[in-house]
């Protein structure tokens, strides 16, 4: 029976799977009791993946030695599933976003080539981001929600200011404080760079 309260959507979802990692997936998911079975068109090859009452589709592009798993957007509604393409997307060096809406917060995991660029945790009062190195920023919004859009400009924001600071220790000739403002607008360009990804 689908979890009405489980839903995780994975987006601009490219992966490139040998045919024996193709057979791992298909293993892993007969073990579970699922049923499989193709369904071919004529640009693409869909595995559907069945059990109970519903049934998810897979899209794939045939390529000479591989099959593509290629997706703008898939609605996964098992958790089981869900984490089975996400170790896909890691293990076989694949890119996608992956928000994972449940009863707690939502998820916002961003992948390039296998690695986690970024995530963002979003809980309608703070919101912090990440990536592989940990923490990079936390806002507080009183309850109300953050999209990533409105942290996209927040973080335009921040960086102005910063540029402020900089001019101004460069008028001031203080070595010390160029070199500071530029190691943090720095790092706020690339955090900034990660989040344009969600967008």
């Amino acid at each position: 029976m689908r979890d009405a309260y489980f839903d995780v959507e994975f987006t601009e979802v490219y992966i490139e799977l040998t045919k024996t990692a193709l057979h791992q997936f298909i293993k892993r998911m007969m073990s579970q009791h699922y049923s499989l079975f193709w369904r071919y068109d004529t640009t693409t090859i869909f595995l559907m993946i069945e059990m109970e009452d519903y049934i998810h589709e897979l899209p794939f592009v045939r390529n000479a030695s591989f099959l593509t798993l290629s997706a703008e957007r898939l609605n996964i509604y098992d958790e089981i599933l869900a984490a089975a393409l996400e170790k896909l997307l890691q293990c076989e060096k694949g890119n996608g976003i992956v928000k994972r809406a449940g009863n707690g917060p939502m998820y916002i995991t961003s992948y390039q080539a296998g690695d986690i660029e970024s995530m963002i945790e979003i809980d309608g009062s703070e919101k912090v981001m990440m990536n592989r190195n940990g923490s990079m920023v936390q806002y507080r919004d009183d309850g109300k929600a953050l999209d990533p859009r409105t942290i996209f400009n927040m973080m335009n924001l921040e960086i102005d200011y910063v540029l402020m600071e900089l001019f101004e220790s460069l008028q001031e000739d203080n070595e010390k404080k160029v070199t500071l403002h530029k190691q943090r607008l720095k790092r706020l360009i690339n955090r900034r760079e990660q989040v344009k990804q969600l967008l």
